[in-house]
């Protein structure tokens, strides 16, 4: 509850402001009572709602339980809260105002005076967003795709620049850049294995990735060759079990040659 007065009372400031009206987000965004967020009851609840206001101030990050106990979003929950009042009113464009002019096609903290990207679909997005491109919060993006609403980031504090617009799919215009941004994490670890004649063998890579499945270990990426392949994992996710990972591997796949390679980047 204290965590959403933020947001509730500049709800109310911007509202009696702009002379609008205020819409709690108390009353129109629904969770069940164990926090889940409701989106088909949220969406019924906002449109009703919203098609007898013709201007309204919905404060973002939080709704209530069936209780009326306030419930927050985990993360991003404005940028969320934004998306699902786009679907319930059918918007055209989901305008999503923050302090940058959009996606980069690459980290200004690594690539002076980067582009801006004009246009992104939803699937580069969710790409870029994991490798850690963070502009928009994951989360915001789905109420809108569903309904195949736009979203366009714009800068707040650089209201005339173009910003990024993020749709379902690109142009197709021979203009667009084959390549749309590029985007990196660090910290990884990659073990690396070589058995000759492997492309021969079935089932080599599964019964790999099996012995990793078994610690609990989640599989960033598997380049492969005709006799090797690599498993890439989050460095943090075998601190503990690299080693044994390893001897299992050994043991059950009978590699010609096993190596790990860390430190790595993707």
């Amino acid at each position: 509850y204290a965590a959403s007065r933020g947001e509730y009372l500049n709800g109310r400031v911007i509202a009696a402001y702009l002379g609008y009206e205020f819409i709690d987000a108390a009353e129109v965004i629904k969770f069940d009572e164990n926090g889940n967020f409701l989106s088909e009851e949220t969406n019924q609840v906002l449109a009703d709602r919203l098609s007898k206001v013709e201007r309204a101030v919905i404060p973002g990050f939080y709704g209530a339980r069936p209780d009326g106990t306030i419930q927050t979003f985990s993360r991003g929950g404005s940028d969320v809260t934004g998306s699902i009042v786009a679907r319930a009113t059918h918007a055209d464009m989901y305008e999503n105002w923050t302090d940058v002019s959009g996606f980069l096609v690459t980290d200004p903290r690594l690539i002076e005076n980067p582009e801006t990207i004009d246009v992104i679909t939803y699937r580069e997005l969710r790409e870029l967003s994991y490798m850690g491109a963070s502009v928009l919060q994951e989360e915001a993006i789905f109420p809108v795709r569903e309904a195949n609403i736009p979203i366009q980031i714009k800068n707040t504090n650089s209201p005339s620049d173009v910003g990024t617009v993020i749709r379902e799919t690109a142009d197709g215009d021979v203009s667009e850049h084959l390549i749309t941004g590029i985007a990196g994490r660090k910290d990884f670890t990659a073990i690396h294995i070589k058995k000759a004649h492997m492309s021969n063998e079935v089932g080599v890579i599964s019964r790999a990735l099996h012995i990793v499945e078994r610690y609990g270990v989640s599989v960033e990426h598997i380049p492969t060759g005709v006799d090797s392949f690599g498993i890439v994992v989050n460095a943090a996710d075998v601190r503990d079990t690299i080693y044994s990972i390893i001897a299992d591997i050994r043991h059950e796949i009978e590699p010609d040659d096993i190596t790990m390679v860390d430190r790595l980047a993707l």
